[in-house]
């Protein structure tokens, strides 16, 4: 039986009272669940895109002009970045900019969120006061986001612009949000960057900065092209007091620093930016470089190389090209071309990195080697006449065949003959390995006539290669950025010590040997086929000069010679850099016939090839003894130091343990060579 019950609208069957207020509120929660759900639909929607309206391309504060700097910091090349010159800040800035910018321009700078509500209220009742514009409310991050992102002056321009700023200081520091302030803000005539400005007004870095300076810097991006002091003095002064007015209401200034600062004059002229070396520069920017880079080059002497080159009377169509290197292979001065600009003989070329014939100029590298090696002696006789070297039949330059000379004697008047004999014991294979492990790269076919020029080389290896030669303990690759990595090889110090002195002994231009007093320096010429190269390096044991004349479109110049071309505008060079040390040279010993040097008598009794040494504590040292040989006795330890035993009662040091090669050779030339181990005290290497 079913029970009836009245229906009320109090109570429905099967549903608890009180259920209507339930559904009710459920009702309007679930509206307001949707409403925010939808909200928040609605804002991730539109939060990407506002994101990506505000974001500012901060990529541009990484786009910056080239400027090559000296080895002591000075500018030595800048380049334009497409219309500018722009540089972010490479250091300390003055403070008192700084304190000047920020009390004139953003005061609540470290306060605001990068948009400043009270300078906008105050910049409001200011001009309404006025009845025109007197005061603006543009903080440091929204001049930064106008420079990154130019905008029309129209209201959508001005939030871009403010949502540009809170972008900003959202995802950077205060520090950094003023570092891009300082990169890009604009300081007349085309330049940007706080670093620029400071060296193109007044020529100093922005920390020197005095009070009166500063001021002006602070004031030119307000109207950079009206407030530029060459052509707006009157303005730019005005401009000026009052940023310095500024500083000393806000107690930045004292009265005598106001005073003074306001009282000193106005730089009248800017500073051209240094373009001391346009191939580099060209070089530099092949390799993706930008910004401050440090290179090796001095700018003193680099400007006197410029200044001499333009002297140098070529006949049209020849062109030259020079470098000077210190003999750790940095260097100090490059001339790619006699004129950058002239296109009549390919000017915009640098002929320094040009592969050319280097003609006799790898001889005495030749013969240093091969001495190494120990298949040659600079005192053995060689005879000169008609050779066929396997089928290749070289030629001295004269044409005519000299008879028995040394081997030295050939290096000293560079003979060809001889050059390609040395070559072959030592394998063209061999001397291209050696020369490619000090950096250098050959061009051509790997052979004898290696020789005599038949093979391509830059002017810039070849002069890292004489480094060797220089200094005597290793080569160097020559570099000119100070970031380069370090190629060196040890080079045997006998070696090239004797080959020195052959080269010094070469015959000098004609006006050079009739003046010359002092023989503080080494020489070596070369020519290339039919007169279309001719080079010359000179060194000293603190300088390496190399030298190209030619033609670039290798034209025949029959009149052109390493020696009367070349060596004269290499040696004026080392007259221009000043007197400096004489290279190491050894004299040869008396001629010896051939070959006899490898039949001797001398023999080394100890140490014994293989030997392993422990000395007793205190000790570091042996006395060598030798049979058969004639003193004094030369030692090379490891190819690079060199030590001289006057007696058998002499004793050789071994500064350090481990392994040890020793190149013996005594009066007579005789030569040995061995291997040993130095221990420690205790039986193993320290």
């Amino acid at each position: 039986m079913l029970r009836r019950t009245s229906f009320d609208g109090s109570h429905k069957p099967g549903l608890k009272p009180g259920f209507h207020r339930n559904v009710k509120r459920d009702a309007v929660k679930s509206r307001w669940l949707k409403l925010f759900a939808a909200t928040f639909i609605v804002a991730g929607l539109l939060a990407q895109p506002l994101v990506q309206w505000a974001a500012l391309p901060m990529e541009r504060l990484d786009q910056q002009s080239l400027v090559l700097a000296d080895n002591q910091g000075e500018w030595l090349h800048v380049r334009l970045l497409g219309e500018s010159y722009r540089l972010q800040p490479q250091g300390e800035v003055s403070q008192a900019y700084i304190n000047l910018l920020l009390a004139y321009e953003d005061r609540r700078f470290y306060q605001h969120p990068g948009v400043d509500p009270l300078a906008i209220v105050r910049a409001t009742i200011n001009n309404v006061s006025h009845g025109r514009v007197v005061s603006g409310a543009s903080t440091i991050s929204m001049q930064v986001s106008r420079l990154l992102r130019p905008h029309t002056r129209t209201l959508a321009g001005k939030v871009r612009q403010a949502m540009g700023a809170l972008w900003l200081e959202a995802h950077y520091s205060k520090q950094e949000v003023l570092n891009a302030y300082l990169t890009l803000a604009p300081f007349g005539a085309n330049v940007e960057g706080i670093e620029m400005a400071s060296r193109y007004w007044f020529d100093k870095s922005p920390v020197a900065l005095t009070h009166a300076e500063a001021a002006l810097l602070v004031a030119l991006p307000q109207r950079p092209a009206k407030h530029r002091p060459d052509r707006f003095p009157e303005i730019a002064r005005a401009a000026r007091d009052r940023v310095l007015r500024k500083g000393f209401e806000s107690g930045l200034l004292t009265l005598a620093e106001y005073t003074d600062a306001t009282l000193s004059p106005l730089p009248v002229n800017s500073v051209s930016f240094a373009q001391l070396d346009h191939h580099l520069a060209d070089r530099a920017m092949a390799k993706g470089l930008s910004g401050l880079n440090a290179t090796t080059l001095n700018r003193t002497t680099q400007r006197n190389l410029n200044a001499m080159s333009a002297n140098w009377a070529l006949p049209p169509g020849v062109n030259v090209s020079a470098l000077v290197l210190d003999t750790n292979g940095a260097m100090v001065a490059h001339l790619g071309s006699q004129d950058y600009f002239n296109a009549r003989s390919s000017g915009a070329v640098d002929f320094s990195v040009q592969a050319r014939s280097p003609g006799s100029a790898l001889k005495p590298l030749i013969y240093a080697y091969a001495e190494t090696a120990g298949v040659l002696r600079f005192e053995e006789i060689y005879t000169d006449q008609h050779t066929d070297f396997g089928g290749y039949t070289p030629d001295n330059f004269d044409h005519s065949e000299k008879g028995q000379q040394t081997f030295g004697d050939a290096l000293t008047r560079s003979h060809n003959r001889a050059a390609v004999e040395a070559l072959q014991r030592l394998s063209p294979a061999a001397f291209e390995s050696e020369l490619r492990a000090r950096g250098a790269t050959l061009y051509g076919d790997i052979g004898l006539p290696i020789a005599v020029g038949g093979i391509g080389l830059t002017l810039q290896d070849l002069a890292g290669l004489y480094t060797g030669l220089a200094q005597g303990q290793h080569s160097s690759k020559a570099h000119w950025l100070k970031s380069a990595e370090a190629v060196t090889r040890p080079m045997n110090d006998r070696s090239a010590a004797r080959t020195t002195h052959h080269l010094r002994r070469v015959a000098l231009p004609e006006n050079r040997a009739r003046t010359s007093t002092l023989n503080n320096f080494a020489l070596k010429t070369g020519t290339g086929p039919r007169g279309s190269d001719a080079l010359s390096v000179v060194y000293t044991r603190d300088h390496v000069i190399a030298v190209w004349v030619g033609s670039p479109d290798n034209a025949e110049l029959p009149s052109h010679t390493g020696l009367q071309t070349a060596a004269p505008i290499a040696l004026a060079i080392l007259d221009a850099l000043g007197p400096g040390r004489p290279p190491l040279s050894l004299a040869s010993g008396p001629a010896i016939k051939p070959d006899s040097w490898r039949q001797q008598s001398m023999k080394v009794v100890f140490p014994c090839n293989g030997l392993e040494l422990a000395f007793p504590p205190g000790r570091d040292a042996i006395r060598p003894r030798l049979t058969g040989a004639e003193y004094p006795v030369s030692v090379v330890l490891n190819g690079q130091q060199l030590v001289t035993l006057e007696s058998p009662r002499d004793t050789l040091r071994f500064p350090t343990a481990g392994f040890w090669t020793l190149d013996i050779q005594d009066a007579r030339s005789q030569h040995a060579s061995l291997a040993l181990r130095v221990m420690g005290q205790s039986g193993s290497e320290q």
